[in-house]
């Protein structure tokens, strides 16, 4: 089934006024808002609160760089050595997120929804999410990582961001609570980690959960620019592996 090319849209387009962005001119945006302010704008329909805009605005810069490790890292690194163009490596930036490298954002947010809209229980619900996700032999998203055992410093600043900003801890209160649920249920620590920190804080600030995903890639994105630059402007040829890391299994 097909359709034409006509879209009606309540997100921005030219009009008499000029180019109006979610009922804003954005030549008023211009002067008197910021990208994060205008992100938020674009993606809920209307201008943050104060604190809304901050908990963004920390969100971003908590996610936009963890170093050459991670495949986001990593990735957008070789292809600049290969001498592929910068949009080419950026791209590449976002293809290597999935979810289990923060891919894990709108999943965690779901699952948050899920647990609060079960009522007051809130461990019980927990406990019903962890059966529900055995069931189906899959991973509950936003938790665990390589390096952060027992804390996620990340997640950490940001809930006490948050707290020192009064915002609501309802969806902070269930992330923690799932933690402390699935470290009992599997006597290992599984921390909540940056996708799961800003799964309850998005929530918190009514981003809805679509939207999740793509505010972690684009923080990502944004950081690799610095690393394709240095890759581009180091002289040095394309990256490979050794011989010897790799091993051929007949």
């Amino acid at each position: 089934m097909s359709q034409d090319l006509k879209f009606v849209t309540a997100v921005s387009g030219q009009t008499s006024k000029g180019l109006i962005l979610r009922k804003e001119k954005l030549s008023d945006l211009i002067k008197e808002a910021d990208f994060v302010s205008t992100l938020y704008l674009s993606i809920t329909g209307r201008k943050p609160k104060k604190t809304e805009n901050l908990i963004l605005n920390a969100l971003l810069v908590a996610s936009i760089d963890h170093g050459i490790s991670p495949a986001s890292g990593l990735v957008p690194r070789i292809v600049a050595s290969s001498g592929g163009d910068i949009y080419a490596a950026m791209a590449t930036s976002i293809l290597s997120l999935g979810p289990y490298h923060g891919g894990a954002v709108t999943g965690a947010m779901n699952a948050f929804n899920e647990i609060d809209q079960e009522g007051d229980d809130v461990e019980k619900a927990c406990e019903n999410l962890i059966y529900a996700y055995r069931l189906r032999n899959e991973r509950i998203p936003g938790f665990g990582h390589p390096i952060y055992k027992k804390i996620d410093p990340r997640a950490k600043i940001l809930f006490e961001l948050a707290r020192k900003n009064n915002l609501d801890i309802q969806f902070m209160n269930i992330a923690k609570q799932l933690e402390h649920t699935l470290e009992d249920k599997f006597s290992k620590k599984l921390v909540l980690n940056i996708d799961g920190a800003m799964a309850a804080l998005l929530l918190t600030i009514n981003v809805d959960p679509s939207a999740g995903n793509a505010i972690f890639g684009l923080a990502r994105v944004a950081g690799s620019i610095a690393h394709i630059i240095e890759e581009q402007q180091s002289g040095k040829w394309v990256r490979r592996l050794k011989d010897e890391d790799v091993e051929y299994a007949a």
